[in-house]
């Protein structure tokens, strides 16, 4: 048994959507996490390549595997769900015609993903799809939002499971102002810190990570629905191994707990509550200052995440309230 991932990003394309530059941070923060973890899967990256080279490598990374290889698979760029009603992802070559109609040529089809991944001999497939899905109509405002379930539960099979950041397709990507986290950063947290080991038993499946970003992303952006689609009996497939008893996980298990419990500054986002057991406990454990205080950021971020889109908001309305006035 051998484990291997693949990790795609299509940051733009020619189609006049706006960039996703987070693209390809979420296929390095995974690599990176991936390798920090020892998780001992053998991994590939894309960026951005031609249309029919990014096709054959993921055929390729399908077809050529045994029965008992674990695969991971990322795609993160957007996904366009056509006047069909069948998703297609996009790549740097996908664009529109003079009518305003998807050239599905210069796509990749869910339905070709869906063949080569169900002609792969490996039993075990876990796919994320951290997209921005949006319908052909849906560049236009009036559109509204479809939900994606039905297309992720005729794919999953009897040995897939599909993490998506996204329930529903969306008019509008995030403001780029924004520093902010996404599902795929938060999954990757999970793994190199062993954060998402609520049990800390020292192994986490795919269900548990996709808990710990879905409970994250539940403050930073709750309009933001990660899902999870998976047959019973593969709910706790693909076990990774974290740490689970350095005295980092062990600082973070008690800010975890305290930030759920504990009330926050606002201002500077700091546990205001318990700050001398917090001193008593990083000191037993031989942590620095430094140390506790970016392992507390990190536990914080997602209050902080909606702090920043709350402004964005508010300053978006703002600038729109002046223009009607």
């Amino acid at each position: 048994m051998d484990k291997f991932a693949l990790l795609v990003g299509v940051s733009h394309c020619a189609a006049g959507l706006p960039p996703l530059p987070k693209a390809r941070t979420n296929v390095e923060v995974l690599k990176r996490s991936l390798q920090n973890g020892k998780s001992g899967f053998e991994i590939d990256t894309l960026f951005d390549l031609p249309h029919l080279e990014m096709a054959e490598t993921i055929e390729r990374f399908f077809r050529h595997r045994d029965e008992n290889d674990k695969l991971l698979f990322l795609f993160s760029g957007y996904g366009i769900v056509d006047t069909d009603d069948q998703l297609y992802f996009a790549t740097p070559a996908t664009s529109f015609d003079d009518q305003g109609n998807l050239i599905r040529a210069r796509t990749l089809p869910a339905s070709f993903l869906l063949n080569v991944m169900d002609c792969s001999p490996a039993l075990q497939q876990v796919i994320i799809f951290d997209s921005c899905f949006r319908l052909t109509q849906g560049i236009s405002p009036d559109a509204a939002e479809t939900d994606m379930g039905d297309v992720f539960n005729r794919m999953i099979g009897d040995r897939r499971v599909i993490l998506s950041a996204n329930a529903f397709t969306q008019h509008e990507s995030e403001h780029p102002s924004l520093d902010v986290w996404s599902y795929t950063r938060y999954l990757a947290e999970g793994i190199e810190t062993g954060a998402a080991d609520t049990d800390c038993d020292g192994s986490l499946t795919v269900k548990e990570l996709h808990l710990y970003a879905q409970r994250k992303l539940s403050i930073a952006a709750p309009n933001q629905h990660p899902q999870f689609y998976a047959a019973d009996d593969n709910v706790n497939q693909m076990v990774l191994q974290v740490p689970s008893h350095t005295p980092e996980v062990k600082y973070r298990q008690l800010l975890e707990r305290l930030a759920q419990s504990s009330e926050i500054d606002q201002t500077s986002f700091r546990i205001l509550n318990g700050r001398n057991f917090m001193n008593t406990l990083r000191q037993h454990l031989g942590l620095s200052i430094q140390e506790a205080e970016d392992i507390e950021s990190h536990v914080l971020r997602p209050l902080q995440e909606h702090h920043q889109r709350k402004q964005v908001y508010q300053e978006a309305l703002s600038k729109l309230n002046q223009g009607t006035g």
